[in-house]
């Protein structure tokens, strides 16, 4: 059994091309037409581009570390959101005077948006970017653009600077604060120390070793007071010695006198009329008083009085004793011997009674150092008590202080490298754009693109003629051969009459296919010189002429 195969007939194909023939050339024309008129007519839009690299820190960052720690991409969105704002897109609107009709007719917010579809800015993952502007002027376009990068590094540049000095600020500031802080803790360090400077770790050894001396001290000092109790003690014995001495020597002057006066009462002296008592007596009230008390005062005018009685006593004695030829001699001199002896006694009364006093004064100077030296074992036991406490206290206050100075060291370092980091910006020395392809003034324009429109015209344009011709074939009913008639029948064609065509009508149609024919050749040729002008690029100068003869 025969394999039966399917083939082309590319006879039938020809066959409805030539039937369908004027209208796929039509077809084919006014595409082709059309796409010309397209490339020649469309108002011409020029694009001009410009690369921008991003140029890492020109210093090493094991130098000087950037305080900008944002990514590219992210600082890249912030500046083309800063750059398409619409008093920067007005800004290059009314310098470069850009849409001169849209501006009689759009708000500058719409006309700002206008230009926005106009711009496109491409971003990669490396380290570029690419910044396109399209306008319907060659020299305008390559200037916007390059405006349009000129405001993408000074944006970066000032973007990167006022995080920089932001952040030097900042930090500044910080330290500041935290200085006035570490100073604030200092001076509660310095008046705690001053307020428990014998209470300090350091000061415990000397507490320790103040109250052994201070208690020696007070051994030396208990030593020294019971010395002077003893020393008084016999000064106070030999003074009552002297005392008993003094009273019988006053008892047998007052004796003898007595003898001498021949045994009258009359003339004998009590102790209060005695002068040597009242002058003793005015002695010892001169220990502790002075002239002007009134004891000493009252004692002074006894004095006087019993002086004066006793001189008279005295004479009258002596008148008697010539009257009666007493020998009062030999008595006044017993009694002057006595005199002597008492006024002995009486200085070393007075001499033991000075050494009892000083004695006293010592032993109550010496009490008083003993007090003195056992208040201050008391404080220096007080002090030494209170040393855990007040090092406990010490220590929170200097782990307070140390933290802070730690951090404010830390913060002292960061502040230092923000200030060189800042510096680095403002000297352009960090990481900053450069145009290394600054865009150029465009040779054609970016749409119509003809390179691209006039073959897409030429593809088009033979597509839909063939396509429509092979279509409407497929679309019609009629036979057009005996094949067809014999597919589509269930009888055989027996017979085929061909068109009866008359020579004039041969001839008519001879001449309307020559018309046709040199119409539609005339059409291509004119369609084909105006490619080869628009390929050539001198379709500016056509349009001009085009536009001249119509207008």
């Amino acid at each position: 059994m025969a394999v039966q195969t399917s083939s082309i007939d590319l006879r039938k194909y020809l066959f409805v091309l030539k039937r369908r023939l004027p209208l796929s050339a039509s077809v084919f024309l006014m595409v082709l037409g059309v796409g010309v008129a397209y490339c020649l007519l469309w108002p011409p839009v020029y694009r001009a581009a410009c690369l921008v690299v991003v140029q890492a820190q020109k210093i090493p960052t094991e130098i000087i570390q950037a305080t900008v720690t944002t990514k590219i991409q992210e600082r890249l969105q912030i500046i083309t959101q800063q750059v398409l704002s619409r008093t920067r897109l007005m800004e290059l609107i009314d310098r470069f005077n850009l849409y001169p009709k849209e501006r009689r007719q759009l708000t500058p917010d719409e006309l700002a948006q206008f230009m926005r579809k106009d711009i496109s800015i491409k971003i990669t993952t490396k380290n570029y970017f690419t910044i396109e502007y399209l306008y319907s002027d060659a020299q305008t376009v390559a200037a916007v653009t390059n405006a349009l990068a000129a405001f993408y590094v000074d944006s970066n540049l000032r973007l990167r600077e006022e995080d920089a000095v932001g952040t030097a600020r900042f930090l500044n500031r910080e330290l500041e604060r935290m200085k006035g802080q570490l100073g604030e803790w200092e001076n509660q360090i310095t008046h705690f120390k001053e307020q428990h400077l014998q209470e300090l770790p350091e000061a415990q050894e000397k507490n320790v070793a103040l109250i052994g001396q201070l208690r020696l001290n007070a051994q030396h000092t208990n030593q020294m007071i019971q010395s002077e109790l003893t020393r008084v003690s016999s000064y106070e014995q030999e003074q009552g010695t002297l005392e008993y001495r003094e009273q019988t020597l006053a008892i047998q002057r007052a004796h003898n006198r007595a003898i001498g006066a021949g045994g009258g009462g009359e003339g004998t002296q009590t102790e209060e009329t005695d002068p040597e008592t009242i002058k003793k007596e005015i002695e010892r009230l001169m220990v502790t008083y002075t002239d002007s008390h009134p004891d000493v005062q009252r004692l002074k005018s006894h004095l006087a009085k019993a002086e004066a009685l006793k001189a008279e006593q005295q004479a009258r004695r002596r008148a008697e004793a010539a009257a009666k030829g007493i020998k009062m001699q030999e008595k006044e001199k017993d009694i002057s011997a006595l005199d002597v002896e008492m006024n002995a006694v009486r200085a070393s009364i007075e001499r033991a009674a000075k050494r009892v006093a000083e004695g006293r004064q010592r032993i109550a100077e010496f009490q008083q150092q003993l007090n003195d030296i056992n208040r201050e074992i008391e404080a220096a036991s007080r002090r030494l008590d209170n040393g855990p406490a007040v090092a406990e206290k010490l220590g929170e206050l200097t782990r307070g202080y140390d933290a802070l100075k730690h951090a404010y060291e830390k913060l002292q370092a960061k502040t230092l490298d923000a200030n060189m980091a800042a510096n680095l910006e403002r000297t352009q020395r960090g990481e900053q754009f450069e145009v290394v392809d600054p865009a150029e003034v465009p040779d054609s324009p970016y749409r119509p693109d003809v390179r691209r429109a006039i073959p897409a015209s030429f593809g088009l344009a033979l597509v839909l003629g063939l396509a429509l011709s092979l279509g409407l074939n497929y679309l019609d009913n009629s036979f057009t051969s005996v094949e067809q008639t014999e597919r589509l029948g269930t009888f055989p064609v027996l017979v085929v009459l061909p068109a009866l065509i008359t020579r004039k009508e041969a001839m008519r149609k001879a001449r309307v296919n020559m018309i046709l024919l040199a119409v539609y050749g005339s059409v291509f040729l004119v369609l084909m010189a105006m490619v080869g002008i628009l390929v050539t690029g001198r379709g500016h100068a056509l349009k001009k002429l085009i536009l001249g003869i119509l207008g």
